[in-house]
């Protein structure tokens, strides 16, 4: 079995470089100055000292029903056809589907497994916020659902209490499932 220390390291590192790419594309493509390497060096220094020196993980898990995480992919593709079949729009179609997940605590108040269930919904609803069209977009709907599913559960117990945790995670999935469609379908 592989260490949880091991596999915390690569979620990290994972998300950093994504993360950093993802800045630097920005920086890049947008801001055409002399100064652009040294703010993406600046940037990328102090997102190392964020991740090494700020408590990012806890020893306790957030949730113990690995079955929470399938809500992910299911939760993205409502999203998905509320937002293009219906044309209600990214942001409200993840709003209707995240505040419908908030609500479902309410069915049985002393489920552990419904109080558990909101925020794998809304992590879900950010994946279905976007507006693909191609042939398999269902399938690389679910594939994001199924990767960033994988990064949730690898991630339970780190970036607890940070801000935006949820749709960082579903933009590393959607990024991740668009790159393998990119490969395999060209």
């Amino acid at each position: 079995m592989i260490n949880k220390r091991i596999i915390k390291f690569i979620t990290i590192l994972i998300i950093f470089v994504i993360q950093f790419l993802f800045l630097f594309a920005i920086f890049n493509e947008r801001i055409k100055h002399y100064a652009v390497p040294y703010i993406i060096v600046a940037m990328l220094i102090l997102l190392l000292v964020v991740y090494r020196k700020f408590p990012l993980h806890h020893q306790e898990y957030s949730f113990d029903k690995k079955s929470l995480v399938l809500w992910i992919p299911i939760a993205a593709i409502i999203t998905y056809i509320l937002n293009n079949q219906f044309g209600l729009g990214g942001v409200f179609s993840a709003g209707i589907v995240g505040t419908i997940g908030s609500y479902l605590t309410k069915l049985n108040s002393r489920s552990e497994y419904l109080k558990q269930l909101a925020g794998p919904i809304y992590c879900g609803a950010f994946i279905g916020m976007t507006s693909l069209e191609f042939k398999y977009v269902y399938f690389m709907i679910m594939t994001a659902g199924i990767i960033t599913a994988i990064l949730f559960f690898a991630t339970k117990s780190l970036f607890v209490g940070v801000g935006g945790k949820l749709g960082t995670l579903a933009f590393v999935g959607v990024l991740l499932s668009m790159l393998l469609f990119k490969l395999i379908f060209g």
